[in-house]
C-alpha cells in the first residue's frame, strides 16, 4: 500500500522544476498499512524557491524553521510542513542540535543523515515510486529496525535523543532492534546526559503513551536509559516484595502497573512512580510502612526536574501520597465516602485507577479493594453526593447569619460537618434539613 495523495497536492507538485517527494514515518506507514496523519514534503528546492512558487499561486507559505530550510505549504484545509534537502554535522556529545547545516540538491545525502532506514523512504508524489537510498524497504520487509548507515555509531553518537526514539520506533512497529544498532545505543546511552530534561521528558511521554508501555519501559532498562531519565527508579531494581502479595520485585512492579492503566499521561505517571518511595524509606526506618509519603515527597522532585507543568505534578505527587489508603478494603463505605469527597471528584477517581492497576500489576488477581471503590463512587454519583463545599444547599454566610458568628474556625468547622454529613446522607443537602442540623450540631 502507498500514499494517496490529494489532486491539490499533485498539481502542485506539478508545477515545480524538480520532484516533490512525501518522507519519513507517513511513507512507512503506509507501506505497513497503517493510516498517517501528517505528510512531510521535500525536494532540491530551497525554502525561498517553494514560497515564491506558491506565491505565485496564491498559496501560503510560511517559514516554520529558517535554519532547518523548513516551510509549511498550507493546500485548502491539508498542511504540509516541507524541508530542503540537508545534510548535517553536530559536535561532540549527544546534545541533539546540529552544528552546521547544508542545504543540497542530494537525495542521497538527506537520506543518509536521518536515524533509521525505515524512516527514510521517498515517495514521488507524482509518480508514486519509492526511492529507497539506505535498504528501508529490505528491512520493513524482515521487520527489523536498523540505523541509515552501516555504522550506527555515526547516526547514534550525535544524538542522544535518538537512542530514545529507537525504541519508541521498536515500540510503535513491534520491529525487533538490529543487534548492532542496540549494542551501539546501550554503548552511547550516556549521550542522553547531553540533552535537556524538557526533551528527556517529551520522548518519555511519547513512550509512555504507547500502546506497548511494557516492552517501552522494560527496553529503556535494558539499554541503561533509566538513570538519565528517572534514576530513582533504579533503586528499585532486584529490591525484593512480600511474594503473597507481588510476584515482581518493586521496579518490574511498577513497570506492570504502567502496563494496566489507561493511555492517559498522568496515569501512568502515577503508577511508574507509585512505590519509587520504596528503597528510601526502607533504608531510612527499616520498613516499607511510611513509603507512600516519601514517594509524594520524590515524585514532587522527578517531576518538576522533567519540567512537567505544576498541576501535573500536584495531581500526581498527591495521588502517589495516598495510594496506601484502605489498603485491605476495611473501612466502612462512609469513611470511602467522606475520603473520596475530600479529595474530590477527580483526585478519587485516579486513586480508583490507581489502586486498580497497583493489584493488577503485582501479579495476582488482588482486584476486590478497586471494586469495592468503584462501586462506592458510583454509589456517590447515583445519589448525588456533594464533592465540593460548593455544591453545599447553604453557604458559610448563612452559618454565620443562622448562629450570629463572626467568620472564624467553628464557622468553617462547622461547615465541614455539614459537607461530610452531606456526603453520607445526600437526601439531608437541602437549605431546611441543613438549618435543622446546624442547629442540632
Amino acid at each position: 500500500m502507498q500514499l494517496n495523495f490529494s489532486p491539490e497536492l499533485k498539481t502542485f507538485a506539478a508545477q515545480l522544476p524538480t520532484p516533490l517527494y512525501a518522507v519519513g514515518g507517513c511513507v512507512r506507514d503506509a507501506l505497513l498499512g497503517r493510516e498517517s496523519h501528517d505528510v512531510d514534503l521535500c525536494s532540491a528546492l530551497l525554502p525561498e524557491q517553494i514560497r515564491s512558487i506558491a506565491a505565485a499561486q496564491g498559496i501560503p507559505c510560511p517559514i516554520v524553521n529558517a535554519r532547518l530550510g523548513t516551510v509549511l505549504l498550507c493546500l485548502g484545509d491539508q498542511k504540509y510542513e516541507h524541508t530542503t534537502f540537508r545534510t548535517e554535522s553536530y559536535p561532540i556529545g549527544g546534545a541533539h542540535q546540529p552544528e552546521n547545516i547544508a542545504f543540497t540538491d542530494s537525495l542521497e545525502a538527506d537520506a543518509f543523515r536521518r536515524d533509521f532506514s525505515i524512516n527514510a523512504l521517498y515517495q514521488n508524489v507524482l509518480t508514486g515510486e519509492i526511492l529507497d537510498p539506505t535498504g528501508g524497504l529490505s528491512d520493513l520487509s524482515r521487520r527489523v529496525l536498523r540505523t541509515t548507515t552501516a555504522d550506527p555509531l555515526v547516526i547514534l553518537r550525535d544524538d542522544g535523543l535518538r537512542i530514545l526514539r529507537l525504541i519508541r520506533f521498536a515500540v510503535s512497529t513491534g520491529f525487533p532492534i538490529d543487534e548492532a544498532t542496540w549494542r551501539c545505543a546501550k554503548a552511547q546511552v550516556s549521550l542522553l546526559d547531553d540533552i535537556a530534561w524538557e526533551r528527556r521528558r517529551q520522548e518519555l511521554d511519547r513512550l509512555l503513551l504507547s500502546d506497548d508501555v511494557l516492552r517501552a519501559l522494560e527496553l529503556i532498562h535494558e539499554v541503561g536509559a533509566l538513570p538519565y531519565l528517572i534514576p530513582e527508579l533504579c533503586e528499585g531494581d532486584g529490591m525484593h516484595q512480600r511474594k503473597d502479595y507481588h510476584r515482581y520485585d518493586v521496579l518490574p512492579h511498577m513497570f506492570h502497573c504502567c502496563e494496566n492503566t489507561p493511555p492517559v499521561l498522568e496515569y501512568r505517571l502515577m503508577a511508574l512512580l507509585h512505590d519509587v518511595g520504596k528503597p528510601r524509606c526502607l533504608r531510612e526506618t527499616g520498613w516499607f510502612y511510611r513509603h507512600a509519603r516519601y514517594g509524594e515527597t520524590m515524585s514532587k522532585e522527578i517531576l518538576r526536574r522533567l519540567t512537567y507543568p505544576t498541576a501535573l505534578v500536584q495531581r500526581v505527587s498527591l495521588a502517589v501520597g495516598r495510594h496506601m489508603f484502605d489498603l485491605d478494603g476495611r473501612a466502612k463505605p462512609s469513611t470511602v465516602r467522606k475520603r473520596f469527597a475530600e479529595w474530590g471528584q477527580q483526585a478519587a477517581m485516579d486513586e480508583i485507577v490507581l489502586r486498580e492497576a497497583d493489584m493488577r500489576g503485582s501479579g495476582y488477581e488482588l482486584d476486590y479493594v478497586a471494586s469495592r471503590w468503584r462501586e462506592i463512587y458510583s454509589d456517590m454519583l447515583a445519589d448525588g453526593c456533594p464533592w465540593s463545599y460548593d455544591e453545599l444547599a447553604i453557604t458559610g454566610q448563612q452559618i454565620m447569619d443562622e448562629l450570629h458568628l463572626a467568620p472564624s474556625r467553628e464557622v468553617a468547622g462547622l461547615k465541614r460537618r455539614l459537607f461530610l454529613h452531606c456526603v453520607c446522607h445526600p437526601a439531608d443537602n437541602s437549605p431546611e434539613r441543613l438549618l435543622r442540623l446546624l442547629h442540632e450540631m
